[in-house]
């Protein structure tokens, strides 16, 4: 699972904007997200169970467009 960080509605890059995560029970998923977003300051973590090579080729509004609609939020 991929744990996706929103910061002011923009997709940081590297570490401060993607977390990879192997858990798969939903308090673990949102236990780690809500510490993901302290540790950066982001407003808004999803869950992306899968990264799909089409995301890595769209604009970053588009990217967080995709994210929130398509994604459950954990923080």
């Amino acid at each position: 699972m991929y744990l996706i960080g929103l910061k002011k509605g923009v997709h940081p890059c590297g570490n401060e904007g993607t977390l990879i995560t192997c858990y798969k029970a939903e308090y673990k998923l949102r236990e780690t997200a809500q510490r993901f977003a302290t540790m950066y300051g982001l407003d808004e973590v999803y869950g992306l169970p899968v990264y799909p090579q089409k995301l890595c080729e769209i604009s970053n509004a588009e990217f967080v467009d995709y994210v929130r609609r398509n994604c459950k939020r954990y923080a």
